[in-house]
């Protein structure tokens, strides 16, 4: 064959040969191209197991997220009952294994602790054990086989965490049944410069209307609990949202939401209102004691707490003209004027106390200063004397009162669901003296009355006396002075059912004696050691008896009329004088939501 092809021109050779080199390497590099072919196959072939190894194990974790996220929910909801921690730790483990399939070989370890992002560092914002407890995390494991790698697993793990917090609002304020449909008006015109006249039925739906947070929010436009705590209004446009939302699927009567749109209509004071107290501003109507207030969501307040406290800070430090609102006629006549120098605060929020001691949610009265001036006339005190005119000067100022939120217990039933509130009246000084108006401007000393308090002149010719000064005074001939310190904190149980009888509860013991007497009444019952009768500067009390008797017997009745109208009337005002009446708002347990 050689020969052959030697013996062939060089051209032919040439051509011969080159056919067979190529024939050569193509036959080279067909079994090159199966190699490559098989390589890429096995790796397709491994990846797609990769893929299906890995789909499953991402199907598996997304089920024990699931599964952890369900229990965390579950278990966090208990959190806040009788049971605590333990209760919430054995929830989460029956929703995981009994409700939600974690397998046999699967796990879930919880822990109780405290979500709190004003408080505790990102990005868990959890902390195990810190107190008071309000969320739960789960970790949920499980070990999961390959698919394609026999006898070879990996643990697969999910983690969710979930926030629950049992949430109370009340308010320190006057009962519904003492309420007055006058003496509303007549502080509601003072406040706001109008001219209502609504009937007592009006006050008392409103006193018992409920409206819940986030409804408010829709009313006024807002998107979140944070902008609603945020948000600054007129006395009106609150009235008017509060009507929008009562006026829904008619939880109230119409002549509630009518007496709410009245109000609106003749409000038409500009000066707005914060509706909460927030780390950048204070004097807000609502403390929110809570990490992260969009909780409060659930939360309600009551409608006439919020406009009485609305129509208060609206006004301001003005003096606020009392005296339409504590008519006495025919037996005296009194002018009277109170100055709001701390407005009263709802609370909403969680029970426990901060780090340092202090209450997370906390509800305080009102500061308010008050001057009375009693006026009496054409008295007469038969065989003794007959009193054109007698004035008596009173001026009381009331500290704050508390309530502070301390526990909260949940369970499936309302009934048996219940919170604690800490609750102590706010300090009275009350002084009758020359100088008692002057207590109204001080902002430096503490109150006091210096001066005594001449009442009237009468002649007192049956008695053998002259032209006679009575004065009101103490033993050492100044003003009378007096205070009411208040007694030690009580506590009252609230259970979480709305309109029943625990829903305005009152201690009633003051420095004084009861506060039911009032404090007015206290005075009046001491009034005979304090009249002092002088003739030419001589003390004549002795000889003068049957005066003071007669000028006691004439007060007494006056003074006890005026504590039926006042005390009630500075409770509206959120003042509490030796006495402290919680109203509960409601409790809001358990809303659970997944946090991480």
């Amino acid at each position: 064959m050689l020969s052959r092809i030697a013996s062939l021109p060089y051209v032919r050779r040439l051509r011969i040969l080159r056919v067979r080199r190529v024939a050569g390497m193509s036959s080279r590099s067909q079994r090159g191209a199966v190699s490559i072919l098989a390589a890429v196959w096995v790796s397709v072939a491994v990846i797609t197991m990769a893929a299906i190894d890995i789909g499953h194990f991402y199907y598996v974790r997304r089920d024990l997220q699931r599964i952890a996220d369900l229990a965390a929910a579950a278990g966090v909801q208990t959190i806040g009952s009788a049971g605590s921690c333990a209760a919430a730790m054995n929830s989460a483990q029956l929703n995981a294994t009994n409700a939600n399939g974690l397998s046999s070989n699967g796990s879930i370890q919880s822990t109780c602790g405290r979500w709190d992002p004003s408080a505790n560092a990102a990005p868990s914002y959890f902390v195990a054990g810190n107190t008071p407890l309000n969320a739960l995390q789960v970790v949920v494991s499980q070990p999961v086989s390959f698919l394609f790698l026999v006898g070879q697993t990996r643990t697969l793990t999910a983690t969710a965490t979930a926030q629950a917090t049992n949430i109370r609002s009340f308010s320190l304020s006057t009962s519904v049944a003492s309420l007055s449909g006058g003496m509303i008006n007549g502080l509601l015109n003072a406040l706001l410069n109008t001219s209502l006249n609504l009937d007592v039925a009006s006050y008392q739906g409103l006193a018992t209307a409920q409206i819940k947070l986030l409804d408010l929010a829709t009313a006024l436009g807002v998107s979140s609990m944070n902008d609603l705590l945020n948000a600054q209004v007129t006395v009106a446009q609150l009235a008017k949202a509060m009507a929008t939302v009562l006026g829904q699927g008619n939880i109230v009567s119409a002549n509630v939401t009518s007496a709410l749109n009245t109000i609106a209509s003749v409000s038409t004071g500009t000066t707005t209102i914060h509706l909460g107290n927030t780390s950048s501003q204070t004097g807000g109507l609502l403390a929110v004691g809570l990490g992260d207030p969009q909780a409060a969501a659930t939360a309600t307040v009551n409608a006439l707490d919020v406009l009485m406290a609305a129509a208060e800070i609206a006004n301001g430090t003005s003096a606020i003209n009392l005296g339409a609102a504590l008519n006495l006629s025919p037996i005296a006549s009194v002018t009277a004027q109170a100055q709001v120098i701390q407005p009263p605060v709802i609370a909403v929020g969680e029970a426990g106390t901060y780090p340092d001691g202090s209450y997370r949610t906390s509800a305080h009265s009102a500061v308010v200063r008050l001057y009375l001036n009693v006026a009496l006339l054409n008295l007469s005190i038969p065989l003794v004397a007959t009193i054109n005119a007698l004035n008596l000067p009173i001026y009381v100022e009331v500290g704050q009162g508390n309530a502070y939120l301390q526990t909260t217990q949940c369970s499936t039933q309302l009934a048996s669901s219940y919170s604690w509130i800490s609750t102590t009246p706010g300090v009275a000084a009350l002084c009758i003296g020359g100088d008692a108006a002057s207590n109204m401007t001080n902002a430096t000393v503490p109150t006091s009355c210096n001066q005594p308090a001449q009442i009237t002149s009468v002649s007192l010719p049956l008695l053998g006396l002259g032209l006679a000064n009575v004065s009101v005074q103490s033993a050492s001939g100044g003003g009378l002075n007096l205070s009411v310190q208040p007694p030690s904190a009580t506590v009252f149980k609230f259970n979480g059912v709305q309109g029943d009888s625990d829903d305005y509860q009152t201690t009633n013991s003051n420095g004084l004696g009861s506060a039911v007497g009032g404090l007015l009444t206290q005075l009046a019952s001491g009034l005979s050691g304090t009249i002092h009768v002088t003739v030419l500067g001589l003390d004549v009390t002795g000889v003068a008896t049957p005066l003071v008797n007669g000028l006691v017997t004439l007060l007494t009745p006056v003074l006890q009329s005026l504590d039926a109208l006042l005390i009630p009337l500075l409770q509206l005002l959120g003042v509490q004088i030796g006495v402290a009446t919680v109203h509960d708002l409601g409790l809001a347990c358990g809303q659970a939501q997944l946090v991480n």
